[in-house]
């Protein structure tokens, strides 16, 4: 009798650990399948109608398939997150306010003051050709500078987009050399590099969140302003400015970035994830920006805007104008930094 009862009591312990085992595993499972995909904020200057958003849209969309829906990426365009200042909005990613990020590296500056360099007047002569050389090429120099000078200060740098040359629009005169410049009020973005550049030219540079810039155009409480071709149409300044001036006179390579806080969560598996599919959607962007170039100066003289194109020689003399600056900023980012672009003193 005492050996059935043991035997009894062994087999029932037997069969509550096999089904205990078997559903510890089947809540496992049903936790995994239920959890709820990590959603990350991703702040991005640009509208919608922006070629950035390729980057953007692009980024979400691998990543949200290469990870099986862990991840989402929920794309806040405009600035929304900081109300339209871009200042704040950079700000955010480096003190861990938002999760993924796309700025200039312009707007990285306020944080990230040596960075300044890549937007030195005409640093990269020969345009697209050098912009590849520096920031797309294999090991490319600007790249690795960029990295460098970002992850010193905490967030990862994914890839490197593009925004394009700036170019100059007002509603004064056509600007055929440094003198047509004098007197304009030139909105810029908050950068003390181009409060330097402009006041060389002899403008009356205003520093304004990019938001306010069309209202002060049609209000006329600013003369023109300076961005590259698909920023100035996916504003729709070409509405409020009657002149534009080809000049490639600054280089504005995008950054699309991770905060720190976010990448230190990551899996290797899927930081992996998150910089392929960055470098995939960053280089798809790259391509449809350039491709825009011609198609939007086209649409601009298609709408009445007067275009016109600095010669060689004449952006040659503007290059002379600019020699003050760059002698002023040789000591506060080392000869070195300069030297990363081929510039000597």
């Amino acid at each position: 009798m005492k050996k059935q009862l043991l035997a009894g009591i062994i087999g029932l312990t037997v069969v509550l650990g096999i089904t205990g085992c078997g559903g510890s595993k089947s809540n496992s499972s049903a936790g995994s399948s239920s959890a709820k995909p990590v959603t990350l904020r991703m702040n991005v200057t640009t509208s919608e109608a922006s070629v950035w958003q390729v980057a953007a849209k692009g980024f979400k969309k691998e990543v949200e398939e290469k990870t099986g829906g862990r991840y989402k990426i929920a794309i806040y365009s405009n600035e929304q997150l900081s109300s339209g200042d871009q200042t704040k909005g950079i700000e955010m990613l480096y003190s861990n306010a938002t999760d993924c990020d796309l700025h200039s590296t312009i707007i990285h500056t306020n944080v990230v003051p040596k960075l300044s360099v890549i937007n030195m007047p005409w640093i990269l002569p020969d345009g697209y050709k050098s912009a590849d050389k520096y920031f797309f090429a294999d090991k490319a120099p600007g790249l690795e500078f960029v990295r460098k000078e970002i992850e010193a200060k905490g967030p990862h740098v994914l890839a490197m987009g593009e925004a394009g040359f700036r170019q100059i629009t007002n509603n004064v005169r056509p600007i055929t050399g440094a003198d047509d410049l004098a007197g304009m009020k030139i909105r810029i973005p908050a950068i003390a590099i181009l409060v330097d550049v402009f006041r060389a030219f002899k403008c009356d540079p205003t520093q304004m969140p990019f938001s306010e810039c069309f209202t002060a155009l049609q209000q006329g409480a600013i003369d023109g302003e300076e961005n590259p071709f698909d920023t100035i149409r996916s504003a729709k300044i070409e509405e409020v400015q009657k002149y534009m001036t080809i000049w490639n006179y600054c280089y504005d390579p995008l950054v699309m970035s991770v905060s720190a806080k976010t990448w230190k969560k990551l899996s290797d598996a899927d930081k992996k994830i998150f910089e392929e599919a960055a470098q995939k959607a960053c280089k798809a962007e790259v391509k449809a920006s350039r491709e825009l170039d011609a198609k939007i100066v086209e649409e601009f003289k298609g709408k009445g805007m007067k275009v016109n194109e600095l010669s060689p020689d004449t952006i040659k003399k503007m290059t002379v104008v600019m020699k003050p600056v760059y002698e002023k900023y040789k000591d506060k980012f080392g000869v070195d930094a300069f030297k990363l672009f081929g510039y000597t003193f």
